[in-house]
């Protein structure tokens, strides 16, 4: 590990010089020399809304020890969850009084204020410190209190419709996936209207460590929580001290001055409230998911749409001045997307305030999915095969050792969450780029039914009991088609569908649920989400024929049952 040109090996120094250097993150902003003044925040609107605590039931206390995951491990404070979920009954009457306590006097106790923070390596060089991110282990009664608060909070923030649209950050019914398609669908339907669209993805220094406490409790001042429970948060955010722990050793404990701790339960929530405004007077299209933000725009040139880009980015970098949050333009990119590649030679360079350049590139891995700027989706498919590739090999490795169950739940567990993961979103790529998934599929069967190299899929379809992968894309993008009609999906995903005019009129008659399909010009808007939605949806219908809607477990088990009489053989390969 590098400090200051040093190499250090020895590891007590070494996880001192950790946590030197996770605390030292909140003075970030201040480290920084900035070109210019930047404009002050505009004065909130008069509230109509207001937040005080509530008291807290036994049963509500009792509740939320049951929830402790056991499996977990002691925080500083030596308590082993096991024993506190399973004394669950026994003590949810005393820690009631205890948390009504420190609800009463804005007071939390300072045993519970103390943190183990583990470095997780996010990528790069493994002996830069600033390649690491902080996680913290906090005490166990803490999490259980936070995790109360959090709930009134939540409920505070949704009946209020206090949160931003363009936040999919550390809220229900939200995803990574819903972000995605939102933003691929905005870019496609740019497209499709012959208009060329600029993005930029940016990056901030860590930005959970650099979280102001000032502005943080100004910030939920504006929102409506009383002063009583601003109180609760500033005592909640102060004084608090961490210590790096690997394995059993551990540094010292250090005084954390600014941000909120990640691995607690209110560190994000009250993240999300620290930036909910961040779009507030951007025009152009910005979504964030925590602190990943994508900001684009669209225009019928390339250099119109550049420009755009660079007047909402310089505004934003004001919003950024005065939230304390530092930006990293080496990591932050932008990209093009137009039909005319041509187009895209000796154009202007998007810039910081400071007139650092900002890279345009080609391949963009945003909340987890790699965009490219042609929409193909194969980088993505391409890197996805080959890191299942890599699993299978481990896999095959081990096959004598396990018994045919054991073998697919190793599968179901570590192999199918990562194909899982955002298969909606690119869904609609080729035939070709697809193949490569349905393969290192077809080694993923052979490994659990132990069968031949040239056994045919459909063998293993049969054996392993398992549909085929396009059929279980299918089977998610219904489901989430069918959260959008019933409004059990972000409102933002929601606005991008209706039901057909004569469909909704007709729930009362013998006509099924329809879908309008939007008017596209070409391929590119097929692959949008509101067109592919409603087209995948009304051939659905054209099987299960609803004339009403139904509940999401009876929707659920309709596709399971269609599931199971749909020939799993598509003849892949």
């Amino acid at each position: 590990m590098m400090k200051n040109t040093c190499n250090i090996t020895d590891k007590t120094e070494m996880l001192l010089c950790f946590n030197e250097h996770f605390v030292s993150s909140g003075s970030l902003f201040n480290s920084i020399k900035h070109s210019a003044e930047y404009s002050l925040p505009v004065n909130h609107e008069d509230l109509t809304h207001n937040f005080s605590f509530s008291l807290f039931t036994t049963s509500e206390v009792s509740k939320a020890l049951k929830l402790i995951d056991p499996t977990k491990s002691a925080g500083p404070d030596n308590l082993e969850p096991y024993f506190i979920k399973a004394a669950a009954d026994s003590i949810a009457l005393p820690l009631t009084y205890l948390f009504n306590l420190s609800l009463s006097t804005n007071t939390i106790p300072h045993a519970w204020k103390s943190a183990y923070v583990l470095p997780l390596l996010k990528g790069g060089d493994p002996i830069n410190l600033n390649n690491y991110r902080p996680i913290s282990k906090l005490p166990i009664l803490a999490k259980v209190l936070e995790g109360l608060i959090s709930v009134q909070l939540k409920e505070f923030l949704i009946s209020n419709n206090i949160l931003s649209p363009s936040q999919s950050g550390f809220r229900k019914q939200h995803s990574a996936t819903t972000a995605a398609l939102k933003v691929l669908d905005d870019i496609s339907e740019s497209l499709d209207d012959k208009r060329h669209c600029a993005a930029l993805f940016i990056d901030l220094s860590k930005a959970f460590d650099t979280v102001d406490h000032t502005v943080l409790k100004s910030k939920l001042r504006s929102i409506g929580l009383s002063e009583y429970s601003v109180g609760w948060f500033a005592n909640y955010l102060s004084d608090r001290t961490q210590c790096v722990k690997v394995q059993n050793q551990k540094s010292k404990f250090l005084k954390v001055s600014a941000g909120v701790p990640q691995g607690s339960i209110l560190g994000p929530l009250l993240f999300t409230i620290y930036i909910n405004d961040l779009d507030k007077g951007i025009i152009d299209n910005l979504h964030l998911y925590a602190d990943d933000t994508i900001l684009y725009t669209s225009a019928l040139s390339v250099e119109l749409a550049i420009s755009k880009l660079q007047s909402a980015f310089n505004q934003l970098q004001n919003t950024f001045y005065h939230l304390k949050l530092v930006l990293n333009s080496n990591k932050t990119k932008y990209m093009l997307f137009s039909k005319s590649k041509a187009k895209l030679k000796n154009l202007l360079p998007i810039t910081t305030k400071e007139g650092h350049l900002i890279e345009l590139v080609t391949e963009y891995k945003y909340l987890g999915i790699l965009i490219d700027d042609c929409l193909t989706f194969k980088p993505h498919i391409q890197k996805l095969a080959h890191r299942l590739k890599l699993k299978l090999r481990f896999y095959f490795r081990i096959k004598s050792c396990l018994s045919f169950e054991a073998r697919k739940k190793l599968v179901t567990a570590t192999f199918m969450s990562v194909l899982d993961f955002g298969d909606v979103v690119y869904m609609n790529a080729s035939a070709d780029a697809l193949h490569a998934l349905d393969t290192v599929f077809h080694g993923a069967l052979r490994f659990i039914s132990n069968m031949r190299s040239l056994t045919h899929h459909c063998l293993l379809y049969a054996r392993v009991g398992w549909p085929s992968l396009s059929q279980r894309r299918l089977k998610h993008w219904y489901l989430l088609m069918y959260k959008c009609i019933l409004g059990l999906a972000p409102s933002y995903l929601q606005q991008l569908i209706e039901l057909n005019s004569s469909s909704s009129y007709s729930l009362r008659s013998q006509d099924t649920v329809l879908l309008s399909v939007p008017r596209v010009r070409t391929e590119m808007g097929k692959k949008a989400f509101r067109f592919a939605a409603a087209q995948f949806w009304n051939e659905l219908q054209k099987e299960l024929k609803l004339k009403e809607l139904i509940s999401l477990g009876s929707f659920k088990k309709l596709l399971n049952e269609r599931e199971t009489k749909l020939s799993n053989c598509k003849c892949f390969i």
